[in-house]
């Protein structure tokens, strides 16, 4: 089975990628058949969609974003600030593939670039899951952006839950 864990930082999300490696963990044990074996037929994709900052082009005035006091494009500031989130989660995601691996599961981790549109990021996430060739989505009910007292799905869940052609796992 191919598991698609999507990893946004949140408790939501980091509850789901444990409910994700205990599900696979216990798939396909019998008797018969020792958990270790049933284990190696199995993978886990980790997977974070970038909050990819945009900025407009027309925007030409200089910024100090620096103790240093040089001036730059904002564009040219942006393009900083995400090459400084993308470094922070290719860390993350590797910390997360060392401490699942441990538990005998094939992982492995992935990284897209996002949108500001829920919509977007649900659509390449759903493309994704096709071109891997994934059985099961696995995600947390809101993330990072989602309204907590509500206990309503977060947009992305809820996008996924309703363009995806493989089951997908909500958990709470």
């Amino acid at each position: 089975m191919r598991l698609l864990a999507l990893v946004d930082g949140s408790e939501h999300s980091l509850r789901a990628l444990d409910y994700s490696i205990n599900l696979l963990n216990g798939i396909g044990i019998s008797e018969n058949r020792p958990k270790k074996s049933a284990k190696n037929n199995h993978e886990l994709i980790i997977l974070n969609v970038l909050p990819t900052i945009h900025s407009s082009p027309g925007i030409l005035t200089p910024i100090k974003p620096s103790k240093d006091g040089k001036s730059i494009s904002l564009d040219q500031y942006t393009n900083q600030v995400n090459r400084i989130i993308e470094s922070e989660w290719v860390k993350n995601l590797e910390e997360l593939k060392i401490k699942y691996e441990k538990s005998g599961v094939r992982t492995s981790t992935k990284i897209l670039k996002g949108s500001h549109s829920s919509r977007y990021v649900a659509y390449s996430i759903i493309k994704f899951v096709k071109d891997q060739k994934v059985d099961l989505i696995v995600l947390g009910s809101v993330g990072l952006g989602g309204v907590l007292k509500n206990k309503a799905l977060g947009s992305v869940t809820r996008n996924i839950a309703e363009i995806s052609t493989c089951p997908v796992l909500i958990v709470p």
